[in-house]
Protein backbone atom coordinates (compact mmCIF):
# COMPACT_ATOMS: atom_id res chain seq x y z
CA UNK A 1 0.00 0.00 0.00
CA UNK A 2 2.70 2.51 1.00
CA UNK A 3 4.84 1.55 -1.99
CA UNK A 4 1.95 2.33 -4.37
CA UNK A 5 1.37 5.76 -2.86
CA UNK A 6 5.08 6.58 -3.08
CA UNK A 7 5.16 5.56 -6.74
CA UNK A 8 2.07 7.65 -7.42
CA UNK A 9 3.60 10.70 -5.72
CA UNK A 10 6.86 10.27 -7.65
CA UNK A 11 4.90 10.00 -10.90
CA UNK A 12 3.14 13.29 -10.05
CA UNK A 13 6.50 14.96 -9.39
CA UNK A 14 7.85 13.60 -12.68
CA UNK A 15 4.84 14.95 -14.59
CA UNK A 16 5.34 18.40 -13.08
CA UNK A 17 9.03 18.37 -14.01
CA UNK A 18 8.16 17.39 -17.60
CA UNK A 19 5.95 20.49 -17.90
CA UNK A 20 8.58 22.93 -16.64
CA UNK A 21 10.57 25.14 -18.94
CA UNK A 22 13.37 27.65 -18.67
CA UNK A 23 12.00 31.20 -18.44
CA UNK A 24 13.01 33.67 -21.11
CA UNK A 25 15.08 36.72 -20.21
CA UNK A 26 12.12 39.11 -19.86
CA UNK A 27 10.14 36.76 -17.66
CA UNK A 28 13.17 36.16 -15.44
CA UNK A 29 13.85 39.87 -14.93
CA UNK A 30 10.18 40.62 -14.28
CA UNK A 31 10.03 37.90 -11.65
CA UNK A 32 13.26 39.18 -10.10
CA UNK A 33 11.95 42.77 -9.94
CA UNK A 34 8.70 41.69 -8.32
CA UNK A 35 10.56 39.53 -5.79
CA UNK A 36 12.88 42.39 -4.84
CA UNK A 37 9.95 44.80 -4.51
CA UNK A 38 8.08 42.39 -2.23
CA UNK A 39 11.19 41.80 -0.07
CA UNK A 40 11.69 45.56 0.23
CA UNK A 41 8.04 46.08 1.18
CA UNK A 42 8.08 43.33 3.83
CA UNK A 43 11.37 44.67 5.20
CA UNK A 44 9.94 48.18 5.36
CA UNK A 45 6.91 46.96 7.29
CA UNK A 46 9.17 45.10 9.71
CA UNK A 47 11.37 48.17 10.19
CA UNK A 48 8.33 50.37 10.86
CA UNK A 49 7.07 47.90 13.45
CA UNK A 50 10.52 47.93 15.04
CA UNK A 51 10.55 51.75 15.14
CA UNK A 52 7.09 51.76 16.66
CA UNK A 53 8.14 49.38 19.44
CA UNK A 54 11.25 51.47 20.16
CA UNK A 55 9.16 54.62 20.38
CA UNK A 56 6.63 52.96 22.67
CA UNK A 57 9.43 51.71 24.97
CA UNK A 58 11.03 55.17 25.11
CA UNK A 59 7.80 56.76 26.34
CA UNK A 60 7.28 54.25 29.17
Amino acid sequence: MANNSIQKKLQEYYNVLKMTRKPDREEFFTTTKVSIAVMFFVGLIGFLIYLLTVLIKSFT
